[in-house]
């Protein structure tokens, strides 16, 4: 009589220590990947605390500053010390990375004033860099099964989102003086808010990534405060904040 025995999947098995050289890739990469949005997140943080710049402290907030370095570093902190113990990452923390990086290179070809273009090459060719030292690389292709609660929030916040993406992207475009023609706030805003509906659309129809609607939600929830807190118009960021508040529930409903 034979036994068939359950071989434990990548995720379970044990990892295996990488080498010192590895180890050391991991370290220099992660280090030029993360330099920018962490001296990002500092200046931001110092702007706000200080109140320079006060007519900006929205986008100090959110697009330009704290909130999109947030989705920025979270995904590469994953990936880092998941390759730093020998494991493979997770699918989330992958396509988080990537969905960080397309949206970013589609709204620098569609607005590219600003240095956006270069801002995302750097972002690109350091993040590449990380990937290349991992030892093992997330898993993302998987079937698709769409999810019948998150799919409509995932609708719902990119019918949302996705004109004030295009209005942001052409009033970058539009730029020809002032502050925004050096420092590109407006392709920011639209660089994040297209990160949240590739995040909520991906949660929607991948089931190893469900819990990233968490990562639509929480940043939903920071934009409409911070809009309402900083002057932008009410009804925008009142609705925002509604939106947020619905697709955190929505997630702690699909939990239980």
């Amino acid at each position: 009589m034979t036994t068939n025995t359950l071989l434990p999947s990548s995720s379970t098995s044990p990892a295996a220590r990488p080498g010192a050289g590895r180890r050391t890739a991991l370290a220099v990469t992660g280090f030029l990947a993360c330099f920018l949005p962490a001296v990002f997140a500092f200046n931001m943080a110092r702007f706000l605390l200080t109140g320079e710049l006060p007519d900006h402290r929205f986008h100090q907030a959110t697009g330009q500053g704290l909130l999109l370095c947030a989705v920025w570093l979270v995904p590469l902190l994953g990936l880092l010390r998941a390759g730093w113990a020998g494991r493979r990452p997770s699918a989330a923390a992958g396509w988080q990375h990537v969905s960080f990086l397309t949206v970013g290179a589609v709204c620098a070809a569609v607005a590219p004033g600003g240095g956006a273009p270069s801002l995302v090459a750097v972002v690109a060719v350091t993040g590449a860099l990380v990937w290349a030292a991992l030892p093992l690389r997330p898993r993302l292709l998987e079937p698709v099964l769409v999810d019948p609660l998150v799919a409509p929030l995932a609708l719902l916040a990119t019918a949302w989102f996705a004109p004030y993406a295009v209005g942001q992207l052409q009033a970058q475009d539009a730029v020809t003086a002032g502050n925004h023609l050096h420092n590109p706030h407006l392709f920011d805003m639209a660089w994040l808010v297209g990160v949240l509906m590739v995040t909520g659309l991906l949660a929607a129809l991948l089931p190893s990534v469900r819990h990233l609607v968490g990562w639509l939600a929480g940043p939903a929830v920071v934009l409409g405060a911070a809009g309402l807190a900083f002057g932008e118009p009410t009804t925008w960021s009142l609705v925002t904040l509604s939106l947020g508040v619905v697709c955190a529930a929505g997630s702690l409903l699909r939990r239980r």
